[in-house]
């Protein structure tokens, strides 16, 4: 996450490029253009260039990106005075580090058109729509579990419960819906609930690499989605948990059926025998598997035979673009609950007379009013693509100090020969 200098530091770091002639990219026209800084003072900044005048004007901020002491740092300035050889700007409010985004972005070219589409069958279903999205692909091969067999599938979690829990039950959502808070809760967020004792409650923290666990924090947030006051959302925390610990549950794990957008059911494991061992995160994970498999062995065996389609493909308007990546915002809600992050989706680029495909993950997701918004990551794209892509959005020649750049800026060496700029 992108991280501001304090003052001092963003001082030092300024001075530091200064003084040892760090080459610095100003983003300006459909280019990077290498420029110098020749003075820091307290609220401007001059910098050496020898860039066309016609592609910068006076007034407008401009972003300028460079590696100092091997932290990659960007910042935004608004331009004072343009000359032949120097620029002045205004001492930028911020200068960041830590940025994410390995090649800076660009307004989508005019000639750029885009279409996009979801990956696989999508389908219509009457279950309860969750915040989470199980892309339909085949999940990894496990040795205790066949999606190949249902019965057999069955017959394994029964086999793999019984000397743990006192209670087991798959139950589907196809003829009813959530009734029970804990039903509700994993239904809208798609998350595990997950008391390895009742004693201790919920978790305070997820420890997954993927959020997976309904924690103290997540519950208080849904009971206030459901229309509790945020005063009283803990207290109604408490009550949920102290009404399962009286009705004699030691440990309880619920983990939801996802089948893309849709929760279709739910795994439940409680225990109520004294003496056996609490549940803990091996068990989590191990069930959190075979939900998995248990909904593509559903699919594979007819469950969602007959069930209308969705549409594979939608429009957006394009916000921004990069060699890495790109920003759209949509108003469908369909669209909104089928992308969630980490879904997968094909893109279709069309610049002039060329076409190119890419697939992308989603990686962050934001609302403003009517408006969703969907950052997404290239994930795979082909090598002469890519390069097109590259040399379109930024007007110059993909080089060999771009593979070991950060944020788009050369680690290694600069991205072009600076030598004729003088400091």
């Amino acid at each position: 996450m992108a991280t501001p200098l304090k003052r001092i530091e963003k001082e030092f770091m300024l001075g530091a490029a200064r003084d040892e002639g760090t080459p610095i990219l100003l983003l300006a026209g459909s280019g990077e253009w290498p420029v110098k800084i020749r003075a820091v003072e307290s609220d401007f900044i001059t910098f050496s260039h020898g860039m066309p005048l016609k592609l910068i004007r006076q007034g407008l901020r401009y972003e300028f990106r460079f590696v100092e002491r091997e932290q990659a740092l960007a910042f935004r300035a608004r331009t004072i005075e343009i000359k032949e050889t120097t620029l002045t700007v205004e001492m930028p409010s911020t200068v960041y580090r830590n940025l994410e985004r390995r090649y800076s972005r660009r307004p989508p070219p005019a000639a750029l058109k885009v279409v996009f589409s979801f990956m696989g069958e999508r389908y219509e279903l009457s279950y309860p729509v969750t915040r989470e999205y199980e892309a339909l692909a085949q999940p990894a091969v496990s040795k205790d579990f066949d999606p190949n067999d249902i019965r057999g599938l069955v017959r394994s979690f029964n086999e793999k419960t019984e000397e743990k829990v006192s209670d087991r039950a798959i139950v589907m959502f196809k003829d009813r819906s959530p009734e029970t808070m804990e039903e509700r809760v994993i239904a809208r967020t798609g998350r595990s609930l997950f008391l390895a004792t009742t004693a201790g409650g919920l978790p305070d923290i997820d420890p997954l690499p993927k959020p997976r666990i309904v924690t103290r924090g997540v519950f208080a947030e849904w009971l206030r989605e459901e229309g509790f006051p945020a005063e009283q959302a803990l207290d109604e925390l408490a009550r949920f948990e102290r009404g399962v610990r009286e009705a004699g549950i030691l440990s309880e794990l619920l983990v939801p059926i996802l089948f893309q957008e849709y929760v279709i059911g739910y795994v439940s494991l409680v225990n109520k025998t004294e003496g056996r061992e609490p549940f803990d995160l091996a068990m989590l994970e191990t069930f959190h598997l075979f939900a998995q498999i248990l909904a593509w062995s559903l699919k594979i065996n007819g469950y969602f035979k007959g069930a209308p389609k969705k549409a594979p493909g939608f429009s957006a308007r394009v916000l921004d673009v990069s060699a890495g990546g790109l920003l759209f915002a949509n108003e469908s809600k369909d669209v909104d609950s089928s992308l969630r992050p980490d879904a997968r989706i094909d893109i279709l680029f069309t610049i002039g007379e060329r076409r190119l495909k890419a697939s992308a993950i989603v990686r962050r997701t934001w609302k403003e009013g009517n408006q969703n918004y969907y950052g997404l990551e290239y994930d795979q794209i082909q090598p002469e693509d890519f390069r097109f892509l590259f040399e379109t959005l930024y007007g110059r020649p993909f080089t060999d100090a771009d593979g070991f750049s950060v944020e788009g800026l050369a680690v290694k060496k600069p991205l072009v020969d600076f030598g004729d700029l003088r400091p």
